[in-house]
C-alpha cells in the first residue's frame, strides 16, 4: 500500500480587482477576450473535475472518477483515523471502492501525484454512509474485484453453485505465475477475468477471483492483504462467511499443497493470519 501521509496541498495566488479602482476608458475588446478566456477556462475544468459518486453508498461503496489522460490519480477514503488509498483510473470511467469501516461519516478525496510522493487535492467531500447491513459491503463489485454477470468467469461460477465447487475449481486450475510475482508493481490490481482466461496470477489475482466468483452467488466474501505464516512477504487471501463465521481461505497456499499432492484443509487457522487491510 502507497505511503499517502505527506500529501501537498497546492495554494494559488489569486488576484481580486476592485471594480471601484478601475479607471474609465477601459479597453473593451482586452475585456471581452479575457472573459471569453475565462469562459473556456471553466468550461475545461468542467469537462475534467473529478467526481464522486455516492449511488452505492447505503450498499457500502463510494466511486470516483476523473478524466484526466496521463495523471497519477489516487482515491484516499478516511473513517475515525484510519485510511485506505487506491489507484484511480483517468480515463473519466468511476471506480469504486469499499467502505469496509462500517457506517458513519467518511472523507473522500480525489487526488493527483505531483512529484514522488507529494498529491494534490482535487476534490474532498465528508459522506454519511448509512449500511443497513454490514456483509453487504463484501457482495460489491469494486475495483479490486470487478465483475459483471455476463462476465466469462462469473458465468462459471454460476455453474459451480457453492463455495465448495468454487474454491476446489480455483485451487486446481489456477497456476501459480512465478515470472509476474517477480515484475509486478506498486499499483497493480487484478482483472479477474484475465485470471481466469490465462489460468494463472499471484496471491493477488487468486483472491481476487475467488471475492467475485463467490460474491456472485451472493456469499459475502474479503479479500485480505497482510502477512501469512510460511509465506516470505506481503500476501493476500479471502474471508468468506460460512454459516454466520468468517472462514480464513488462502487459495494461493492450497493450490500449491495440491499440485504436490500434499494434504490440506480449506479452513484455515486464523492465528497464522495477521491481517493488515481487509476489503
Amino acid at each position: 500500500m502507497m505511503d499517502l501521509n505527506n500529501l501537498y496541498f497546492p495554494i494559488y495566488n489569486i488576484q481580486i480587482v476592485n471594480n471601484k479602482n478601475v479607471k474609465e476608458g477601459i479597453d473593451m475588446k482586452k475585456i471581452t477576450i479575457l472573459f471569453i478566456s475565462l469562459m473556456l477556462f471553466s468550461l475545461a475544468n468542467i469537462a475534467y473535475a473529478a467526481e464522486i459518486h455516492t449511488d452505492k453508498v447505503s450498499k457500502g461503496a463510494v466511486g470516483a472518477s476523473h478524466s484526466a489522460s496521463g495523471k497519477n490519480l489516487k482515491v484516499m477514503i478516511e473513517k475515525d483515523g484510519q485510511k485506505y488509498s487506491y489507484a484511480l483510473r483517468n480515463d473519466g470511467n468511476p471506480d469504486y471502492y469499499p467502505l469496509q469501516l462500517g457506517s458513519g461519516s467518511y472523507k473522500v478525496s480525489v487526488l493527483e501525484n505531483v512529484s514522488g510522493n507529494k498529491y494534490s487535492v482535487l476534490k474532498s467531500e465528508s459522506i454519511n454512509a448509512n449500511i443497513s447491513n454490514n456483509n453487504d459491503v463484501y457482495l460489491n463489485s469494486i475495483q479490486i474485484i470487478d465483475w459483471k454477470p455476463s462476465d466469462p468467469a462469473i458465468s462459471k461460477a454460476s455453474s459451480l453453485k457453492n463455495v465448495d465447487g468454487v474454491y476446489g475449481y480455483i485451487i486446481k486450475n489456477i497456476k501459480y505465475d512465478y515470472d509476474k510475482a517477480k515484475t509486478v508493481k506498486p499499483g497493480y490490481y487484478p482483472v479477474l477475468n484475465e485470471t481466469f482466461k490465462t489460468n494463472k496470477g499471484i496471491c493477488y489475482d487468486y483472491s481476487s477471483l475467488e471475492a467475485g466468483m463467490l460474491r456472485s452467488l451472493g456469499v459475502p466474501t474479503k479479500l485480505v492483504k497482510g502477512y501469512a505464516k510460511g509465506v516470505d512477504g506481503y500476501h493476500a487471501w479471502n474471508e468468506i462467511l460460512i454459516n454466520g463465521a468468517w472462514v480464513v481461505v488462502d487459495s494461493t497456499f492450497d493450490a500449491a499443497m495440491w499440485g504436490g499432492n500434499v494434504k490440506y484443509s480449506m479452513k484455515k487457522n486464523t492465528g497464522d493470519y495477521q491481517k493488515v487491510y481487509e476489503y
